[in-house]
């Protein structure tokens, strides 16, 4: 930092020091101005907050995320069997597809299972996904790979919703109305 040349103390440092960064550019001060303010306060708050962030992503990801059941609306599941009629078989109608819903989340909780919810798909999301996977929409061995996805990411509606909480398939109903009243 003072601008002399490299002597043998800063080979001896090199020599112990084990980052990736050399000293001579971590001592940059270039480095120190691109961050913004020369005062060590400033500095060490800056260094503070990217500690926090670290931590809060590191949180974020140690996380696990729910085993999650795929749940399409109404009108997306029309618009998914219109455009790809091979996962008629997988979804017969939308009133037995919340009914499979439901039954396959007690039967999960019953067996002991944790952290079950509730991810809702789109059609977009779902072509989207599926060109990721170099596959096709049709290809029903996609659902569950989409299903996950979206739970990793934070889409997940934790199952069963809170006492009063409306009903995970979008009646406008409390839980405890519609699909919870048979729990």
């Amino acid at each position: 930092m003072l601008g002399k040349s490299h002597d043998e103390w800063d080979a001896l440092a090199d020599t112990v020091h084990s980052l990736p960064i050399t000293l001579d550019e971590l001592h940059d001060p270039k480095r120190v101005w691109s961050l913004g303010s020369e005062n060590p306060a400033e500095l060490e708050a800056e260094i503070t907050r990217l500690r926090a962030e670290l931590g809060a992503y590191r949180e974020a990801l140690s996380r696990p995320f729910p085993v999650a059941i795929l749940h399409w609306p109404a009108p997306e599941l029309t618009e998914l069997l219109e455009a790809y009629p091979t996962l008629a078989s997988e979804y017969p109608s939308h009133e037995t597809h919340l009914a499979t819903i439901e039954s396959a989340l007690r039967e999960l909780s019953s067996s002991g299972t944790p952290n079950l919810g509730i991810v809702t798909g789109t059609v977009p999301s779902y072509e989207a996904f599926a060109a990721s996977e170099g596959s096709s929409p049709g290809d029903a061995t996609l659902l569950p790979q989409y299903a996950t996805t979206l739970a990793a990411r934070g889409r997940a509606v934790a199952w069963p919703p809170q006492r009063g909480a409306a009903c995970w398939c979008g009646s406008g109903q409390t839980y405890g109305q519609c699909h919870g009243r048979t729990a």
